[in-house]
């Protein structure tokens, strides 16, 4: 080998070796070093993992967020980034088995995901019609639609409160939500009238609460509750015999009616059953021979039981109405609604399921529901019927039950109670 590379190479060993040993930090002090700290190390590590948004890797594009505008179209939106007319026209027809773009709703979310190399083209198009899920439109290559659930966390939580004015006042007071106040309506109302709370009434309940991206999307079930009206304590354990949950008291007994004493959510009695009602704009009686609960317009109206809709129509006094028989007995109706829900003349419901939204058609002077009852095709005054109750536990569920009940009162007994010498003194006032 020549000797003047020999050389060269032999200097350049000895230089390289000599900076290392000046560059690199002893071992007393690399954990001090704030040449390479641990975070550091750890970022770069994971810098060349592709983010994800709705599925799609956010650094292959860039992003433009928004809400839809009042009229505004799928093709107002996606023009402006060069998708061809006759793309949105094909988007039209292939989205209508999934999520038709003629159902953009005003102020929802959507989110463009575009190209920005010599001119903007779109490549997806993201809409969110609710907490619950998102609807991808592809718009690259083959032209596609995707409608996907959100993964959701269900977490328990505890609440307890004081009645100082509505159980409703109450429970938002708490940090809780109008269905939360909803499901303690169902779950009670046929033991304890909200009209007969007092100051110093109280209550205690565990429930789900449902996450999505860590905010919460609505409560789940309700697991147990507890509500304390006038010094008696009145118990609801929720137990499940593989039809769903339902709602028992310490002894095993339904504490619910085959009928829901509130069809409405977030809702109020602001007119009852009367034959004798005398009107003066008519000069005459005109008999009131429902149930009006005065709610806001598109409020849920849910069935009062399970049954098959009968009717489905409008009339000019009554509005849009729907009509359930429930059984040989008994038939529901429910009349104003400003519209329909998904359920069809001659379809089975289940109670609780929403069958339409409170409005002002027909023959009414204001948002509400007026809600009919008939008894073997009488109409009756339905909050002075003697419903049947939901049926009791069977004798074999009951040493399962009272396991799951002494669980249950352990931890409604853990729940802090705050309010005791508050209770004292208003229901003393």
């Amino acid at each position: 080998m020549n000797k003047r590379l020999v050389a060269i190479i032999g200097v350049a060993l000895i230089a390289t070796f000599t900076l290392v040993y000046i560059l690199t930090p002893s071992s007393s002090n690399f954990e001090d070093s704030e040449v390479f700290p641990e975070e550091t190390l750890v970022e770069e590590a994971a810098e060349g993992e592709p983010l994800f948004k709705y599925g799609i890797p956010v650094d292959l594009f860039k992003t433009q967020e928004g809400r839809i505008k009042r009229n505004q179209t799928f093709a107002d939106i996606l023009l402006p980034y060069n998708i061809s007319r006759q793309d949105i026209f094909n988007m039209d027809k292939i989205s209508r088995d999934v999520f038709s773009v003629r159902n953009l709703v005003t102020n929802k979310k959507y989110t463009v995901f575009y190209t920005d190399d010599s001119f903007k083209k779109a490549s997806y198009f993201v809409y969110e019609p609710n907490d619950l899920e998102y609807v991808v439109y592809q718009l690259t290559d083959s032209l596609g639609v995707f409608r996907e659930l959100r993964e959701i966390e269900i977490r328990e939580r505890t609440m307890a409160g004081v009645i100082s004015q509505t159980l409703d006042h109450s429970i938002r007071a708490e940090g809780g939500s109008p269905a939360l106040v909803n499901a303690m309506a169902d779950i009670f109302g046929w033991q304890i009238d909200p009209r007969t709370l007092r100051k110093g009434d109280w209550f205690k309940i565990i429930y789900e609460d449902r996450i999505v991206d860590g905010k919460s999307v609505g409560i789940g079930k309700i697991i147990s509750a507890q509500f304390n009206h006038i010094k008696n304590d009145y118990m609801a354990y929720g137990y499940d015999m593989g039809d769903g949950l339902e709602y028992f008291d310490e002894a095993g007994e339904s504490v619910q009616k085959a009928f829901l004493r509130y069809p409405v959510e977030f809702s109020r009695i602001s007119s009852r059953y009367n034959p004798a009602r005398y009107l003066k704009m008519y000069g005459r009686v005109k008999p009131h021979l429902g149930t009006d609960f005065a709610a806001s317009k598109n409020t849920p109206i849910k069935a009062a039981a399970d049954g098959v809709i009968v009717a489905r129509g409008f009339t000019r006094p009554n509005g849009n109405y729907i009509k359930i028989k429930h059984n040989g007995t008994y038939t529901t109706g429910y009349l104003h609604m400003n519209r329909f829900g998904k359920f069809k003349l001659g379809q089975r419901v289940r109670k609780g399921q929403t069958i339409g939204y409170v409005g002002s058609t027909g023959s009414s002077t204001g948002n509400h529901l007026c809600f009919r009852f008939w008894k073997r095709g009488k109409q009756v005054d339905f909050l002075k019927e003697k419903l049947p109750a939901e049926k009791p536990l069977p004798t074999d569920e009951l040493v399962r039950f009272s396991a799951l009940m002494s669980l249950m009162d352990k931890r409604l007994e853990d729940i802090p109670n705050t309010w005791s010498d508050k209770s004292v003194s208003a229901s003393n006032r």
